[in-house]
């Protein structure tokens, strides 16, 4: 780490006698462990370290980028003149920007002290135990496809010709159990996850009783006959539906004609019950962060209150062309990738109703509770959707018997104008965009395929 420091010191200051436009300098570092467990043997191993050095120089007016993973100093004039060259000849219309810096940033907790004390041995008996569980919890368990922890740390270091000198690591563990359960007909699977910023986290009894119970459960599953239906999309669902259409929310793809929010701030967009907020500033969220790719403070934002649209997300260029101020989205899928938007810790504000409580209002009708194919299945532009889809029939108010093998279609603009109460039940997803939901009662009636 401080050698990484050194080095951005070093081009800083070759930089400044070599360059005569705004630079900047956006470095990651950190490391990776993934195990993977299979019949109480390891099956996958994988530790990482990993580093990026990415420079880009804005030189009248067009901005170029180059990168390296070498702390080599000899290579610095190169990593300069390439970025300068690359400037010369991109052609890019939209006004790009060098941030000057917020005037004051956040300070979120996204560092777990105890993490560091976890070992390896620790993590790898923890994912063995976490099969041993499952295998024992029901004779009707045959196998677990898989068992594995994930952990990691990262810091990132923004640097740049404005002054701008920040810095934050972070770091995380999750994991997840698979457990396979057959009748001797049919088999099923299940699953099952934990994550956090401590040892409380490692909750093999929680994951397993969750996978365990997911894969006995549809073993009795059947189809339904095809109908219109009520439907209640259980929070982990939910959170998946949220995160195959959250890019509607993206001022690039509206701007770009891929969201049909394009000029709807101020409009209603969605049903009274229904607000989304993105908030980087939480304590330990999977999302939380100080600053964005481009060192913009983070910030709550509120995207949708009361179901009117407030704003959309933006970056520095994008809140540009729009005439307004950036919400600090400003993201990049590794240091070597061009600035883009995606959300934080995007959160569906919770009701007050429990999922028996949601069950109970809908009567008649059913829950989902996993829907897949959602890249095929989903056009992120248009929000119409057709999935495979999972849950239990509701009958007479109750849970009832387990239903697999249908498809559920609709619209998801049309979905949230037809959310009728969400519930308190919030689900954290730990793997992917880091989104929050509870359950919610869809009010109008969905189309479900089935017999």
């Amino acid at each position: 780490m401080s050698n990484l420091n050194e080095f951005c010191k070093k081009l800083l200051s070759y930089a400044k006698s070599d360059c005569d436009g705004e630079y900047e300098i956006y470095a990651a570092t950190g490391e990776t462990f993934r195990v993977e467990i299979l019949e109480g043997q390891i099956k996958n191993y994988n530790v990482n370290d990993y580093t990026g050095i990415s420079f880009r120089v804005k030189k009248d007016g067009k901005m170029g980028y180059a990168s390296t993973t070498s702390y080599d100093e000899a290579g610095i004039p190169e990593l300069v003149k390439a970025a300068c060259e690359n400037a010369a000849i991109i052609e890019n219309p939209d006004e790009q920007f060098i941030f000057s810096g917020s005037e004051s940033y956040p300070s979120p907790k996204v560092y777990g002290e105890e993490l560091d004390g976890i070992t390896a041995e620790e993590k790898i008996a923890f994912a063995k135990l976490m099969e041993k569980k499952a295998k024992e919890a029901d004779p009707r368990i045959v196998k677990v496809e898989a068992s594995m922890i994930v952990s990691g740390k990262s810091t990132v270091i923004i640097k740049n010709s404005n002054g701008m000198d920040l810095c934050e690591t972070s770091n995380f563990l999750a994991g997840y159990v698979v457990p396979i359960a057959s009748d001797g007909e049919k088999m099923n699977d299940g699953f099952g996850i934990i994550g956090g910023f401590d040892r409380a986290c490692l909750d093999a009894d929680k994951a397993v009783k969750k996978g365990v119970g997911e894969a006995i459960d549809f073993l009795d599953a059947k189809s339904v006959k095809s109908a219109s239906m009520r439907i209640i999309f259980r929070n982990s669902a939910m959170c998946d539906m949220i995160e195959t259409f959250s890019g509607i929310f993206s001022s690039e793809n509206a701007q770009r004609g891929l969201s049909m929010l394009a000029g709807k701030d101020g409009e209603k967009i969605a049903a009274d019950c229904v607000t989304l907020t993105d908030d980087p500033t939480l304590d330990f969220g999977f999302g939380s962060r100080a600053f964005d790719a481009e060192g913009v403070a983070g910030q709550r934002t509120v995207v949708v209150e009361n179901g009117v649209l407030k704003t959309l997300l933006y970056n520095l260029e994008t809140a540009h062309k729009a005439g307004v101020k950036s919400t600090g989205n400003a993201s990049k899928g590794g240091y070597t990738s061009p600035i883009g938007i995606s959300v934080s810790n995007f959160t569906l504000t919770p009701g007050r109703k429990t999922l028996e409580e949601l069950t109970e209002k809908m009567g008649e009708g059913l829950i989902i509770t996993e829907v897949s194919g959602l890249h095929a299945g989903a056009n992120a532009t248009t929000g119409d959707f057709s999935l495979m889809a999972k849950g239990y029939l509701v009958e007479g108010g109750k849970q009832s018997r387990a239903v697999t093998g249908v498809t559920v279609s609709g619209n998801f603009y049309e979905l949230l104008k037809n959310i009728e109460e969400p519930g308190c039940d919030v689900y954290h997803n730990m793997f992917g965009e880091a989104i929050s939901a509870p359950s919610v009662l869809i009010g109008a009636k969905m189309s479900v395929a089935g017999e």
